[in-house]
């Protein structure tokens, strides 16, 4: 079984267009609610593989991904500093 960790929602462009000051700039508090669970999550995913020695569970680092895309966007063919959001780019429902 694998088990994802939340993404970076802070820095959706939902978020951005909603609560980012700037509509740039990642929203930190939810970022850190992520963080936590995600913590949580990985410390879930380990007590599972502890506990059924049968079974494995995976746990995969979303907010580390997505992470690296923003800190390393030459990476990824530069299409994350070429293409910004705005609230006029999507509906919000």
């Amino acid at each position: 079984m694998v088990l994802f960790g939340l993404g970076q929602i802070g820095c959706s462009p939902n978020e951005l267009a909603r609560n980012s000051p700037d509509g740039n700039t990642c929203v930190d508090r939810i970022n850190n609610a992520n963080q936590m669970f995600n913590t949580r999550l990985k410390t879930l995913t380990d007590q599972f593989n502890n506990q059924m020695p049968d079974a494995r569970v995976i746990y995969i680092n979303s907010f580390g991904i997505f992470q690296d895309v923003i800190s390393n966007p030459a990476a990824y063919g530069n299409y994350f500093l070429t293409k910004t959001f705005s609230s006029h780019d999507f509906t919000l429902f």
